[in-house]
């Protein structure tokens, strides 16, 4: 289908919301162009004048509202992208991705939301391959880390090593209180869909012998030898473990799979056996204890998040370890700052721009004409490439092998495109 130019590279729908707002803040450091749009003109209004302020950038206003969906159709017609930030997204998500395939335009988001993908995915995925778009969720710190680190592993074992891989295990650190954006939707997984949040395969990825001990989720507190350190359940692992198995049966299909026994898993890494017991029981509080903690003002409320400063203490680090069906290894480590909020913008802002910019390429390289896809099979190294030149730094060696110099040999990550 032929589109009529647009004059926007990035719309960023929900700018006037927490993640929104930071995002905005990105794309005009970036000196992007992009628009901000919402329901709400007033607020968009005072987004606009903090651009302004902060980076003396003039950015325009786009008004759309959910149930009207010529504002959205119009919306879409503007932008190549729209980068949506207005979660849940089993409540708010599927209109703007309907226009965003309607139109024939590209669509990213920051959902955790497994089974709104999966929604996608039914609904959606076909259609979107008819009309050349392409919808790339959780484009934000669930689950880029997860999914660029696994595919950059599993390209590394193929690269070093010639084979494919057994299995990758991440090991996530991380300093950073959730949002309520984030606890809204964790609430929201839990009490509406625990059967769909369960399934370990909901979005695909299944190996020929069904499910495995190695696919379930992590629920112990356990020392791990593999890392010389205590490991407890990582609470997105629910939700990182099932884009990364997608990937996996996405490279499949084009001949190009991670491993026919492959398995990929998460834990969190705790510094010492107490806290790992702490990460464990904050990981299987129940969604209606939360509820109370929320309204008692224990736990932010939806909107609310952690102040700029307070960001500033705030990092991450991935410690991913991938074993060859030879038994050999590889070590991938992924180090950021603030992992919910600031990390979060860049992630999703880069991977818009990317898709913004070089669409038909990334396309031509997994023989797309569009659909619903995950991070690393819509944009792998381009977009550690660039997240990596942003500050997000990726790095990987082979380990546990005899020869020293090897072992500490630093795989740099170029950007392909």
């Amino acid at each position: 289908r032929i589109m009529a130019s647009s004059t926007y590279d990035v719309c960023v729908w929900g700018a006037n919301g927490v993640t929104g707002s930071l995002v905005a803040e990105y794309l005009a450091r970036k000196k992007a162009n992009f628009a901000i749009a919402g329901r709400n003109k007033a607020k968009l209004e005072k987004v606009k004048q903090d651009v302004m302020k902060s980076s003396g950038v003039h950015v325009d206003i786009l008004i759309a509202t959910l149930d009207d969906s010529q504002s959205l159709d119009r919306m879409c017609q503007s932008t190549k992208v729209i980068l949506s930030t207005v979660g849940p997204y089993l409540k708010y998500g599927m209109p703007i991705a309907e226009a965003c395939v309607r139109n024939g335009r590209d669509y990213v988001d920051i959902s955790g939301e497994v089974p709104f993908v999966r929604r996608l995915i039914d609904n959606l995925d076909e259609k979107a391959q008819k009309n050349n778009s392409v919808l790339v969720p959780m484009c934000g710190f669930d689950s880029i880390p997860s999914d660029l680190g696994a595919y950059v592993t599993v390209s590394q074992i193929k690269k070093k090593f010639g084979c494919k891989t057994r299995r990758v295990v991440s090991y996530v650190a991380a300093r950073g209180k959730p949002s309520g954006g984030t606890l809204a939707t964790g609430i929201l997984m839990d009490k509406k869909y625990p059967k769909e949040s369960s399934n370990v395969f909901l979005l695909g990825g299944e190996r020929k012998g069904g499910v495995r001990e190695e696919d379930l989720d992590f629920k112990t507190v356990e020392f791990s030898r593999e890392v010389g350190a205590w490991t407890a359940p990582f609470g997105m692992a629910k939700l990182n473990t099932r884009v990364v198995r997608r990937s996996c049966e996405l490279f499949e299909k084009i001949g190009d799979g991670y491993g026919s026994e492959f398995s990929y898993n998460e834990r969190a890494l705790a510094p010492n056996q107490k806290v790992a017991k702490k990460i464990s029981r904050a990981a299987s509080i129940p969604y209606y204890v939360l509820e109370k903690m929320i309204a008692a003002g224990r736990l932010p409320k939806q909107g609310e998040g952690p102040s700029a400063d307070e960001r500033k203490k705030n990092w991450f680090a991935f410690k991913i370890i991938g074993e060859g069906t030879d038994g050999r290894k590889i070590l991938t480590k992924i180090k950021g700052k603030d992992p919910g909020y600031d990390e979060t913008a860049k992630m999703v802002s880069e991977a818009a721009l990317l898709l913004a910019e070089k669409k038909e390429q990334l396309l031509s390289l997994r023989n797309r004409k569009g659909g619903v896809l995950t991070p690393a099979f819509a944009f792998g190294q381009a977009l550690v490439g660039r997240l990596h030149a942003a500050g997000i730094t990726f790095s990987s060696k082979t380990i546990g092998t005899e020869n020293k110099n090897q072992s500490q040999s630093s795989v740099s990550i170029p950007a392909k495109l």
